[in-house]
């Protein structure tokens, strides 16, 4: 009678073990596909919200995308928008495609930094190639949370010189850096 509960027991120990690795284990691939599905979803969302306040010209609204840090460190930040918002003229960003984002972090180790490239079509028809460096989360330092780079160029990938060098996302700097093709 003995051995035939502590066979039952074990049994019943192997089978809630089984299921619970089973259901409760997700593989590496669903991890990180789940993870890219985050960042990717979080880049067109700032993305979008920069595309908006450039076509409104609502300098207000660009700055408060930066992170409180950000805001700090950035030289001349008022200026800078300005520039940025004036890079467009009176012409409206009409199409905006980006590249899978990058990451240092992720969804549960922070901070997460995600970082694209972009490129935008304005309604003449010229195409401005670009990058977006942010801070998505940060518990330890909230102030840290927000848009903290972009650095854009009045020309496609195609018309960049050969030596072209961003150093603003390079630099890990906080900014707006803005590059003028002659």
């Amino acid at each position: 009678m003995k051995k035939s509960t502590l066979a039952m027991l074990c049994l019943l120990m192997i089978i809630i073990s089984t299921v619970s690795c089973l259901a409760g284990c997700k593989n590496r691939e669903e991890v990180l596909s789940n993870e890219q599905s985050y960042e990717t979803k979080e880049m067109v969302a700032m993305r979008d919200n920069i595309v908006k306040c450039i076509n409104s010209k609502d300098k207000n609204g660009l700055r408060k995308l930066f992170s409180k840090s950000a805001q700090v460190e950035i030289e001349s930040i008022d200026n800078k928008i300005d520039e940025l918002i004036n890079l467009c003229g009176d012409d409206k960003i009409i199409y905006v495609h980006s590249d899978t984002p990058g990451s240092s972090g992720s969804t549960t180790i922070q901070p997460l930094s995600i970082t694209g490239e972009f490129i935008f079509k304005l309604s003449n028809g010229k195409q401005y190639v670009g990058w977006i460096s942010f801070c998505d989360k940060d518990n330890e330092n909230k102030e840290n949370v927000g848009l903290k780079t972009i650095e854009i160029c009045n020309g496609s990938k195609e018309e960049l010189p050969k030596d072209f060098i961003w150093d603003g996302i390079s630099s890990g700097k906080p900014g707006i850096f803005i590059h003028y093709i002659d």
